[in-house]
């Protein structure tokens, strides 16, 4: 079964892994969002992982709060990413690194029968006893592609296919849930003293969040993985009490995708998650599950129109190829709002770092299409705002390219950027603001202080804003190095660090 060959194959990466390994991973390149939500000024960077925790006693934390950007899931609804004060965030690791066989067994376990492809810890064969610094979630509609097409390969068994996925997942999460999963209830509450892993998990968590129990901040490496050790115990739980039934599933984070043979399986399966869930504080999304009779539902409708449009296979295509696919790409998007079509559409512009548009020879019609690109880049990521950096690191290209003989784009970008700040700033879109006023920066284009046209008092309180504009520690207290000024970072294309859906 290939979804059981993932799992077993990724739990023999994993243990291949070295412990203080996957802790300076996490400490360094898993502490920030992953690079799509951020620009690259954000960046941790020489964190150690020190001998001992810096909190020796549990009983007596000060607590901090999480420093939080918001981040567009669609033009009504948005996702609000934080990052936890350094040093509990370091004794959270140091805690899962001393424990990590506990970790690793419980997330990887012979009884399951609903197969995890989100392990946040990027472990790959090329790799072998090293860690990928690519954060798995860049790729995160890959990561569900592969899960969909391992298990189309399986689907053949079955006759059923069952698709859900869970209610405001991380925002939900409980903290006392944490050892609840990793060890058991009666236990953990009788844990005092903070001996077991899931109570040291669960106490710094919620100092690290102003004392509250509920909610994991969403971002870091570290609450993407303890948000699987959560699930796997849902997982494993599910499979056992339905040892009868024949199903086996897949999950990418909070989404499933559950094969079986009847409809009245299809809803055991259903209701023993939900049931499992609701232990954790957790509930299926009802709008979000359905039951196809297969093949239905193997194949995302949205994916299924955009095919025949696709750029992904053309090592180059012509302008006027580009606008044609745009055009469908932005048809399927109102026709299918909230999925990953644009962010699809805009990976496929490039390619080993080079944009794969051929622009006119003609100098005056290659302008003009130029310009017609920068705009229509800008407009489709004011339908989905999420590609703001794919854009700006295409964008990034067209100028290194063609400064030189097009000296006007310089102007004509500025013009643009200015527009999108007022814009930004008049709907409170610190995660917009963000980008384009690093991007400035990073490219010095002599537009002076553009902070002058944000007017938004939630964005001019806001502490990654203030880091950035006038390179204000992030945290008070903060030893840690965690911001570089955006001239520093000028040798390298945006685009190396950008690139979301990277393909070699």
């Amino acid at each position: 079964m290939l979804v059981r060959e993932h799992y077993l194959e990724t739990k023999k990466l994993l243990n291949n892994i070295k412990p203080r390994v996957v802790g300076r991973w996490l400490l360094n390149d898993g502490y920030f969002p992953e690079e799509y939500v951020l620009p690259p000024s954000f960046k941790a960077g020489g964190i150690k992982l020190n001998r001992e925790p810096y909190f020796d006693n549990l009983n007596n934390l000060k607590e901090k709060e999480i420093v939080n950007v918001s981040y567009p899931k669609t033009s009504l609804t948005h996702r609000i990413f934080g990052i936890q004060h350094p040093k509990f965030y370091h004794d959270m690791v140091y805690w899962l690194v001393k424990d990590w066989q506990l970790v690793v067994n419980h997330l990887f376990n012979d009884e399951t029968k609903i197969f995890t492809y989100s392990l946040p810890i990027p472990v790959t064969k090329t790799e072998g006893l090293s860690l990928s610094p690519i954060r798995s979630g860049r790729m995160i509609y890959e990561w569900i592609e592969m899960a969909e097409r391992d298990l189309i390969v399986d689907a053949v068994n079955y006759s059923y296919l069952v698709r859900t996925d869970i209610t405001n997942f991380y925002a939900s999460i409980y903290t006392h849930s944490i050892p609840w999963a990793l060890h058991d209830k009666n236990m953990s509450r009788n844990d005092k003293e903070y001996t077991l892993l899931g109570n040291k998990l669960d106490r710094l968590l919620q100092y690290s969040n102003d004392k509250k129990t509920n909610g994991l901040s969403v971002g870091s490496a570290l609450s993407d993985l303890i948000a699987e050790i959560i699930l796997a115990k849902v997982d494993r739980d599910v499979s056992l009490k339905l040892k009868d039934i024949d199903f086996v599933g897949v999950r990418f984070k909070d989404d499933y995708r559950i094969l079986c043979n009847s409809e009245s399986d299809a809803k055991k399966v259903l209701k023993n998650i939900s049931d499992e869930l609701n232990k954790y504080n957790l509930n299926i999304n009802e709008s979000k599950t359905k039951i196809n009779k297969l093949p239905n539902g193997l194949y995302r409708e949205h994916s299924k129109k955009y095919y025949p449009y696709s750029l992904s296979g053309a090592e180059s295509f012509s302008f006027r190829e580009f606008e044609q696919a745009a055009l469908k790409a932005l048809d399927i998007h109102y026709e299918y709002p909230g999925t990953s079509i644009l962010n699809k559409f805009i990976s496929e512009l490039t390619k080993k770092d080079r944009l794969k548009i051929i622009f006119s020879k003609d100098k005056a019609k290659q302008l003009k299409e130029i310009k017609k690109l920068i705009s229509l880049l800008f407009m489709i990521k004011r339908e989905s705002e999420k590609v703001m950096g794919n854009v700006l690191a295409i964008i990034d290209l067209i100028f290194l390219e063609h400064k030189k003989s097009h000296s006007e784009i310089k102007d004509f970008i500025k013009g643009i950027i200015i527009d999108d700040v007022k814009r930004s700033s008049a709907k409170d879109s610190v995660f917009d603001v963000l980008w384009l006023v690093f991007f400035t920066k990073f490219r010095q284009f002599g537009m002076g202080d553009v902070s002058k046209y944000v007017d938004s008092v939630l964005i001019n309180g806001n502490k990654f804003y203030q880091c950035l504009v006038n390179n204000k520690p992030i945290f008070i207290d903060d030893k840690y190095t965690l911001f570089k000024k955006p001239k520093d970072l000028n040798e390298i294309m945006l685009i190396e660090y950008v690139d979301l859906f990277k393909r070699d």
